[in-house]
């Protein structure tokens, strides 16, 4: 065997298992759409770009850990970056793309470490200019120094619109309102979990101490239900929400921003799992349709791998030690020879794995969140399908994912869904569909690449 391994996604997880994946002896390739290795949680900057680090001191020191060892490796590997895995076949078989030619791939094993996209609950005016994800402001932040607004309204769930809020913050942005669907104590329900991630609890206690020297008092129990401008966002209205997801009616408050960042989880990128064939589990808090894999990454499909939040939600530590584990199992895979144990890393992930646990409990959403929508409100933004016109395509009996695709072109523009399928599975759902829901069929060319790249293929690899 040759003992090439592709890896696509270099954020923690990537990263890692390329570091394992090289010391073992194999051939690595290594792909992503950035411009630079770290992912969305160790972003980095342009190098000529001289920014202050985003982030508390303990996640800078781990991202700094990281990128020096992956730096003792970097020069083995064939780094493919500005390039997009855009169709995975079984073999495997991966079809890559960048600006201006596409090559085809042919490795004994493939790592999936594609992360997670942002979840957004859909609601009057959220697809006004001014409304953007959490995580997207964070990235402006990161790797340009650009904060995106200055008076901020912040809705979701979770741990990361504190993050942000705080980072917002330090930025010199204004925080008018920071509003939280539950409240952190929910973590309180296990506090062996809170044990096991106390170094990640005591961040996240150090962010909420910048908020409050910021004068920021997180609002929990709220949530942003309507975004109100003509050209652009210029002001948003929160409401209290009850236990069942619903709006408390006469609960509404008028806040007026320039910025509305939305977090109410993840979506994980697996559709070059879906596309390869591997078989699939539906976990929304979890991140949707997840491929089902052993612990070893290893999928049903022989030669694809999966690792970090693409395959669990489970945050950048677990990420790291999941990679470590895949990498040198699939570099064994690809070698023919016999995965090299990784206890240390498999204590990590299995410790930090409990904690993760407990904190998915505050990204629970309740089924009355799916009915902020009106019947013009947007839900799926790449082919504006409206949630009336979605309504139509259930009574008419279409309550599959691929059933309503065929009916309305949901889910077929560029993003290939990955912003709007949890929202119509749930809206399908209380209409009457199947739950868990069917996966939608993961099409070839998953992720937008120039037609001029498809037309000048290079030499397989």
């Amino acid at each position: 065997m040759s003992g090439h391994v592709a890896i696509v996604g270099t954020g923690p997880a990537g990263l890692a298992a390329a570091i394992e994946a090289a010391r073992t002896g194999a051939r690595v390739t290594l792909i992503d759409e950035a411009p630079r290795e770290g992912g969305q949680i160790y972003r980095q900057p342009a190098p000529e770009l001289d920014l202050p680090p985003v982030g508390l001191p303990g996640e800078l020191a781990r991202k700094a850990a990281l990128l020096a060892e992956f730096g003792t490796v970097r020069e083995k590997l064939e780094l493919r970056f500005q390039t997009t895995a855009h169709s995975l076949y079984p073999g495997p078989e991966l079809q890559i793309a960048d600006a201006t030619a596409s090559a085809r791939l042919t490795p004994d094993a493939v790592i999936l470490a594609t992360g997670v996209g942002e979840r957004a609950i859909p609601f009057p005016g959220w697809t006004l200019p001014g409304v953007l994800y959490a995580g997207g402001a964070q990235a402006l932040l990161k790797a340009q120094g650009v904060r995106a607004g200055d008076r901020v309204v912040i809705s979701g769930a979770g741990a990361l619109p504190l993050a942000v809020g705080a980072q917002m913050a330090e930025a010199g942005a204004e925080i008018a309102a920071l509003a939280l669907l539950h409240s952190p104590v929910r973590l309180l329900m296990d506090p062996l979990a809170l044990w096991a991630g106390r170094g990640i609890v005591a961040e996240g206690l150090q962010y909420l101490a910048k908020l409050r020297r910021a004068g920021v008092r997180p609002q929990t129990g709220w949530a942003a239900i309507h975004a109100h401008g003509v050209d652009r966002l210029e002001a948003v209205t929160l409401a209290r929400i009850g236990g069942d997801g619903q709006p408390v009616a006469g609960s509404e408050r008028h806040v007026e921003a320039d910025l509305l960042l939305l977090n109410y989880g993840f979506t994980a990128n697996s559709e070059l799992a879906r596309m390869a064939g591997a078989e699939h589990r539906y976990d929304p808090a979890m991140g949707g349709w997840l491929p089902v894999a052993a612990r070893d990454g290893a999928t049903s499909v022989a030669g694809v791998y999966v690792a970090g939040d693409g395959a669990g939600l489970r945050g950048a530590l677990v990420a790291e030690a999941e990679g470590r584990i895949v990498g040198a199992a699939a570099a064994a895979h690809a070698l023919g020879g016999q995965s090299v144990a990784q206890g240390a890393a498999e204590a990590r992930r299995a410790r930090q794995e409990r904690f993760q646990r407990a904190l998915r409990r505050t990204l629970d959403l309740p089924g009355g969140v799916w009915n902020w929508a009106t019947e013009d409100t947007t839900i799926c933004r790449c082919e504006g399908i409206t949630a009336g016109r979605l309504a139509r395509a259930f009574a008419d009996g279409h309550l599959t994912l691929d059933g309503i695709k065929r009916s309305t072109r949901c889910g077929m523009g560029w993003c290939g869904g990955r912003t709007c399928l949890q929202a119509t599975a749930a809206l399908a759902r209380a209409a009457g569909g199947d739950w868990p829901p069917a996966e939608m069929r993961a099409r070839p060319v998953a992720r937008p690449v120039p037609l001029g790249a498809l037309a000048n293929p290079a030499d397989p690899a």
